[in-house]
């Protein structure tokens, strides 16, 4: 049995990766359904899904890229992404959830 040589992501590895999820993420928002119009709902659904999936792996990037000693302003852009992107769908996520929404659609 040989032993598998693991591959070392450098800091530079992880800043390129963070950067090119924050700007897929970014791509893929702009281009997704709308809310409240007549894309189909189901096409929204997993394009919601897909945008949090990306940003749980940006945040997984944050958090080696830290535990491999990055500073703040190696991973504050992309910090700064996940931040606003995670405010951003809480507020989508109560309005879902919010008894004027339900009237709404009612």
């Amino acid at each position: 049995m040989t032993d598998r040589r693991v591959p070392a992501m450098r800091e530079t590895d992880l800043r390129i990766a963070m950067e090119r999820v924050a700007e897929g993420y970014l791509r893929f928002l702009d281009a997704g359904p709308e809310p409240g119009t007549d894309d189909d709902t189901k096409a929204f659904a997993a394009h919601h899904a897909a945008c949090r999936a990306a940003l749980a792996h940006l945040e997984h990037l944050i958090k080696v890229a830290r535990a491999m000693g990055a500073d703040g302003a190696e991973v504050e852009e992309a910090t700064t992404i996940l931040v606003e992107a995670r405010e951003a769908l809480a507020q989508f996520e109560e309005e879902e959830v919010s008894p004027d929404a339900a009237e709404d659609r009612g």
